[in-house]
C-alpha cells in the first residue's frame, strides 16, 4: 500500500510539473503576443480585437494550471507569523483541519464546476465576444484545477497528520 501511495504521489507531482510548464509557456506565448500587438499597433495601426480575450482566458487557465503546484511546493501566501509562535504538534494539527476544510471546498467548487461545465456543453452555450467560444472550452479549467487543488490539500492533511514536512 505504501508503495501505491508513493508512486500516486510521484504520477501527481510529475502532472502538477507538466501543468506548471504549460502555464509557464501559455505566460511567455502571452506575453509574446502583446509585445507584438502593441509594436504592430504602434508601427502599422493594425489590431488584432481578439487578442484581448485570448489574453483574459489564457490568464484563467495559467492560474488553475499552476494552482497545484504552487500549493505543493508552499509557495502559496501563508500566515507564517501564527505559525512561529506555536508548537509544531499544534501548528500540524492547525493543517490537518484547514487542509481538510480546504479540501472539503475544492471538492464542492469541483462538483459544481463539472455540473456547469456539462450544462454549457448540452445547451451549446458561447461567449458574446469577438471569438465566440463555446463556453465550456473558457470553464472546464475551473473543476479540473479545484479537483487538483482538492487532492494536493488532502496530501497536505495527510503529511500533517503524519509529521511529515509540508
Amino acid at each position: 500500500m505504501h508503495g501505491l501511495l508513493n508512486a500516486a504521489a510521484k504520477w501527481f507531482d510529475r502532472l502538477n510539473d507538466i501543468l506548471a510548464a504549460i502555464a509557464c509557456v501559455l505566460l511567455v506565448l502571452v506575453t509574446i503576443a502583446i509585445c507584438i500587438e502593441i509594436v504592430s499597433r504602434a508601427a502599422f495601426n493594425i489590431s488584432n480585437p481578439w487578442l484581448v480575450e485570448l489574453s483574459e482566458i489564457t490568464l484563467l487557465y495559467m492560474t488553475f494550471l499552476a494552482a497545484a503546484w504552487v500549493l505543493g511546493r508552499n509557495k502559496h501566501v501563508s500566515i507564517d507569523l501564527l505559525f512561529e509562535h506555536i508548537s509544531v504538534d499544534v501548528a500540524n494539527r492547525i493543517h490537518v483541519v484547514l487542509s481538510l476544510i480546504a479540501a472539503i471546498g475544492c471538492f464542492i467548487v469541483t462538483w459544481c464546476g463539472v455540473l456547469t461545465v456539462v450544462d454549457q456543453y448540452v445547451n451549446d452555450i458561447r461567449e458574446p465576444t469577438i471569438m465566440a467560444p463555446q463556453t465550456f472550452w473558457i470553464t472546464a479549467i475551473v473543476p479540473f484545477g479545484f479537483l487538483l487543488l482538492g487532492l494536493q490539500f488532502l496530501r497536505r492533511s495527510v503529511r500533517a497528520a503524519l509529521g511529515l514536512p509540508l
